[in-house]
């Protein structure tokens, strides 16, 4: 259990009270009605617009390739930005409003839409997502240095953003609609509509919400062109291990999770023939992911961090099997309703702990090399994030289309069958088994998390007494008044590193 209780010797972890952390968390209301369409236009534009299913596979590739070069300098920018003025507000806002006319034009096609469409809108909007979304991320991380404190302000966001995807959800049971099936008529109401929630949403949040700790001092002079260099960080990253184990186990579970949700929306349509019931499984799902947040949060307190993400994981792994057990003409709602809480409950978890854990890992690198580097930490977070995502999903509709599945008919061949079941479930449990084997071997804890905290905590001591040191001596030679007493660090040196040996799961 994570002991809340400040370490011995350690700061005090500056706090902020729920009211602030809701306010920071409003954005994502408006923003869930930008990203909540993605998980069902690849569907949309091949089901309504005839676009085939192996060139939207190509699309998104292309548009990840975009993101691996748009996500570390946003956050590189972002750093660098912030280093000066202490606030990563301005990017938040821009990447924002920049989402709401990407949004429309991408959702919101002419009729006559061809690839070429598709391909600039599917940049313009993961530009501006970036935008937003990876100093929104370092922002949170910068609010608190409190392990339990960190876990309230990504629970939030994720309830917050659960809470949008309920009402973009919900659009297709107004009356205004003829069908409860997605169509892209909601589509053009979600975008409206979250483009009036954003606006207010992002005002509170700029005004209630803290900019978080001020940054090193170290980061605002000299070291910004020394150690904040971009291509350094990547150097950086080779020393960080938790960091790249991180990386692999997100991956893997991501990306299996990817092929998983790219194809849901098809699978459930095309292949079950039981797309009018697909609004109500989501809202089903993201209502249970609302309830499923706070008992997350508990989990992580009890459990721990990494146990909690293995234990999510697992289940993420059973939903993914269940799917391919489900067989046209005989699946009913009940059985997607089963499936959709399953997964809710594994991907709210690991969407809660994964920033949480990454920021161990972020907490670990300042520590050896010195330097604060978190929006570009969360900019391969994001890129990881989505880049997964989009993969999974390009990786999935490329499997099923090379099987020759239709989307555009109910009537499916026994090859694209076999296609659809080997793209949406057996690829993916494959992938996320591997997974699991990663997260058992990540190497941090709730003990070393608190060394670490504290022996940055320490050091920043010792660098602020150092200069108070340097104050009173140029003073003492300028005045000639000498000071009867000098100050001194309270704690004795701790190396920059700590041992993550094998006894780092034990908690």
């Amino acid at each position: 259990m994570i002991d809340r209780k400040p370490v011995s010797g350690e700061m005090p972890a500056k706090r902020f009270s729920k009211l602030q952390g809701v306010a920071f968390s409003l954005p994502s209301i408006g923003v869930a009605f930008f990203l909540g369409p993605m998980g069902v236009i690849q569907g949309i534009y091949a089901k309504h617009y005839g676009i085939a299913l192996t060139s939207i596979a190509a699309v998104l590739l292309v548009s990840r390739l975009f993101d691996a070069v748009t996500d570390p300098l946003i956050g590189y920018f972002s750093d660098k930005y912030r280093s000066r003025t202490g606030t990563r507000k301005p990017f938040v806002v821009v990447g924002a409003l920049c989402l709401i006319p990407a949004s429309y034009f991408l959702f919101v096609p002419p009729d006559n839409v061809n690839i070429t469409y598709f391909a600039f809108w599917s940049l313009a909007f993961y530009l501006a997502s970036t935008a937003y979304t990876i100093p929104h991320l370092a922002w949170a991380s910068e609010i608190t240095t409190d392990p339990a404190g960190r876990t309230m302000i990504f629970s939030l966001i994720l309830i917050v953003t659960q809470v949008g995807g309920i009402l973009f959800y919900i659009v297709p049971f107004l009356p205004i609609f003829a069908t409860s099936e997605i169509t892209p008529d909601t589509l053009k109401f979600s975008v409206l509509f979250g483009a009036c929630i954003i606006v207010p949403c992002l005002y509170f949040s700029l005004k209630f919400a803290p900019s978080g700790r001020p940054p090193a001092e170290r980061i605002q002079t000299e070291l910004i062109s020394q150690k904040n260099n971009f291509w350094e960080f990547f150097e950086a990253l080779k020393s960080n291990k938790p960091f790249q184990i991180f990386v692999v186990a997100y991956m893997c579970m991501g990306l299996g999770l990817g092929m998983w949700g790219g194809l849901f929306f098809i699978y459930v349509d095309t292949f079950l023939g039981l797309g009018e019931e697909f609004a109500k499984i989501a809202l089903i799902g993201v209502a249970g992911g609302l309830l499923t947040a706070p008992l997350c949060y508990k989990l992580v307190l009890k459990l721990g961090k990494r146990n909690t993400w293995l234990f999510s994981s697992f289940v993420i792994l059973c939903g993914v099997g269940y799917t391919g057990m489900l067989r046209p003409e005989e699946a009913s709602l009940i059985d997607l309703i089963i499936l959709q809480v399953i997964l809710t409950f594994g991907s709210v978890c690991g969407g809660i702990i994964s920033p949480v854990m990454l920021s161990d890992t972020i907490d670990y690198g300042s520590l050896r090399d010195r330097t604060e580097r978190n929006g570009a930490y969360f900019s391969i977070f994001s890129f990881l994030l989505k880049g997964q995502t989009a993969l999974g999903s390009a990786l999935g509709l490329a499997v099923a289309g090379w099987f020759g599945f239709d989307a555009t008919t109910s009537e499916h061949s026994e090859s694209s069958a076999f296609g659809i079941y080997l793209a949406a479930s057996w690829i993916p449990l494959a992938i996320t088994s591997l997974g699991l084997i990663f997260i058992w071997f990540f190497p941090l804890n709730e003990r070393h998390n608190a060394i670490i905290r504290r022996r940055i905590e320490t050091r920043e001591r010792r660098r602020k007494t150092k200069k108070t040191d340097k104050t009173i001596t140029l003073l003492e030679h300028k005045t000639g008044i000498r000071e009867t007493a000098t100050l001194t660090s309270q704690e004795p040196y701790q190396p920059n590193c700590i041992n993550i040996g094998s006894n780092s799961r034990s908690s």
